[in-house]
């Protein structure tokens, strides 16, 4: 009879929260402004880790992670698990909360047992073909209030878009006019997108879930002809073109 729920080792993607402070009123503060920068829900379904590598030292009870937890809840956030620090099993376990290893090596090895050396591995499979949506164009000014979606495909808009505005795409962003607005660009963790404007004055610009807001932005001297993606590293890059 085969087992009716397997469970099986999976590598899955995570964001990770890097804590500055152990004041959990000082946390609450700061998830509130890091909430208000971006849309509605924008991590709601993300699973969340909370990583304590900058803490120094630091060794968190089962009462600290309660109360962590209750803090990302009541943010709608759901943290599953921590990282970075030694936990105590038993105060994971009373906080509903998982110790999660991660990884800085993206390369994996199997070791085969019975060989003295590793077989080279196999040529790995073709990928499928992808069939690109059209590209979404807009033809006018984007007011504030306004989300445009471009979903699996690249967002073509002609005009300005205004502060308070959003728009989003699953590929590459270019807009004819003013960012002025919040841009998310390379949804599905496409971080081979990029996002073009004639002229940067953004509240927030995102590639792939990697962003900078407006404070961040503001320290790059490129203002006209603004290219932005991402380097090998995933920091943003901002160039004139």
């Amino acid at each position: 009879m085969s087992d009716p729920l397997p469970f099986k080792g999976r590598s899955v993607s995570v964001t990770t929260v890097l804590l500055q402070d152990t004041d959990t009123a000082q946390i609450d503060e700061s998830l509130s402004a890091k909430i208000a920068q971006v849309p509605p829900d924008f991590f709601t379904t993300q699973p969340l880790v909370a990583d304590f590598s900058a803490l120094e030292g630091f060794k968190p009870d089962a009462k600290w992670l309660k109360t962590l937890k209750r803090i990302f809840e009541r943010h709608k956030l759901g943290l599953v698990g921590v990282c970075g620090a030694p936990v105590e099993h038993s105060a994971l376990v009373a906080a509903g909360l998982a110790e999660v290893t991660i990884s800085t090596d993206s390369k994996t090895k199997t070791v085969a047992a019975e060989k003295s050396e590793a077989a080279p591995p196999p040529p790995p499979p073709a990928a499928p073909a992808i069939k690109a949506a059209p590209t979404k164009l807009i033809r006018h000014n984007i007011r504030s209030g306004q989300r445009i979606m471009a979903k699996g495909g690249d967002l073509v808009v002609i005009g300005t878009v205004s502060p308070g505005a959003e728009i989003y795409a699953d590929g590459n962003i270019t807009v004819y006019g003013a960012l002025r607005g919040r841009a998310f660009a390379g949804g599905q963790d496409n971080i081979a997108a990029h996002i073009y404007c004639y002229e940067l004055d953004a509240e927030l610009v995102s590639i792939a879930g990697f962003y900078q807001d407006k404070e961040q932005l503001q320290t790059s001297p490129v203002r006209k002809n603004a290219f932005i993606s991402l380097n090998p590293d995933e920091s943003m890059q901002i160039v004139t073109v």
